[in-house]
């Protein structure tokens, strides 16, 4: 019996697996609102009626796309569990900390950004996007205001700035938006960005001594 319940979850996860695929790739060649259901179920070799069982609303599936390609598919993992925000904690030194976090994030926006600028341009006209949308920046905006907040532990931030105008000069300068101009629209390499950040970063939040 219990062979046969592995069997099924194993089955029912890689028909979420393919979903989720498909659904990446209709959303990045049509936008969200180009991408239907029909087109995605077409994709991914599945009936439409299975991609409204398995995610309900074309809003629950992009969502469930970013989810999956922040967090990792063979073993979805939190950033706040993963070995480099552990490394950002235990660095003494407040640079070479948000330099663990810049590095070990960047993986993260070169898998989401690009699905991540789509969902924000489908906000703009779509009131259920729109809370689909907010509630990614919610998460976003939590997790970097514990990186700053750690970060001024080991050092003091610039003078003027709080805790909350440091993360939103973070989530400006190292957000999902500007990480797809440089990258896509500018012409920069992953690490020339990435190695930019390090350095200008600590520069404009931390007071360096």
């Amino acid at each position: 019996m219990g062979e046969v319940k592995s069997s099924r979850r194993e089955k029912s996860e890689a028909t979420r697996r393919k979903i989720l695929h498909a659904a990446h790739e209709e959303f990045c060649e049509k936008g969200y609102h180009g991408a239907t259901i029909a087109s995605i179920a077409k994709r991914a070799g599945v009936a439409g009626q299975t991609v409204y069982f398995v995610f309900h609303t074309k809003s629950a599936l992009i969502s469930a796309v970013i989810d999956n390609l922040v967090m990792g598919e063979e073993e979805p993992t939190l950033p706040q569990e993963s070995p480099w925000w552990r490394a950002m904690v235990g660095e003494p030194d407040a640079a070479a900390a948000l330099g663990h976090f810049i590095r070990g994030a960047g993986p993260l926006f070169e898998r989401a950004s690009t699905i991540s600028e789509i969902l924000r341009g489908a906000a703009l006209t779509d009131d259920e996007v729109r809370r689909t949308h907010e509630f990614h920046e919610d998460l976003r905006r939590t997790a970097f205001r514990e990186v700053v907040a750690t970060v001024a532990e080991k050092a003091p931030l610039r003078a003027g700035l709080t805790v909350d105008t440091a993360t939103d000069i973070l989530l400006t300068v190292y957000g999902d938006t500007t990480y797809f101009i440089m990258t896509k629209e500018r012409g920069w390499t992953h690490d020339q960005y990435i190695d930019w950040l390090r350095t200008a970063l600590p520069t404009l939040i931390i007071e360096l001594q």
